[in-house]
């Protein structure tokens, strides 16, 4: 999986250099790894992803100048927005609000990409 994760990211018209900047494999099915990639000079998003057989932690966010911005995740420390629970997404005001990511990286990430490209264009829905 992890190599279609990074075929993704690296055939991405919004990224720009994706560096693999920590991988470390459990077994052939498990991992733990993180990604950054140029979004612009300003902006920088990075894919963190812990993997194995009970499921897929993940959180994808995006960075200006090392701040973080926009963020999805799905570790379960906000039961309050249960509609996707744990899925969840923080936005550039520290609002938090339900996600519509499953958990799936190949599945999600598309979405995080687009979210991401909105972002940029100032028409975010997330």
């Amino acid at each position: 999986m992890f190599d279609d994760i990074l075929r993704l990211l690296n055939t991405s018209s919004l990224l720009r250099s994706p560096q693999v900047v920590e991988l470390i494999p459990y077994s052939q099915d498990a991992f733990r790894a993180k990604v950054r990639a140029e979004v612009t000079d300003e902006l920088t998003l990075q894919v963190w992803l812990n993997h194995n057989e009970r499921g897929t932690r993940y959180a994808y966010q995006l960075f200006r100048h090392g701040k973080p911005i926009l963020r999805w995740d799905n570790a379960p420390h906000h039961p309050e927005h249960g509609a996707n629970f744990p899925h969840h997404f923080h936005d550039e005001f520290g609002q938090l609000t339900t996600s519509q990511l499953s958990g799936h990286p190949l599945a999600d990430l598309p979405m995080v990409l687009v979210e991401v490209e909105n972002y940029l264009q100032g028409t975010s829905k997330t």
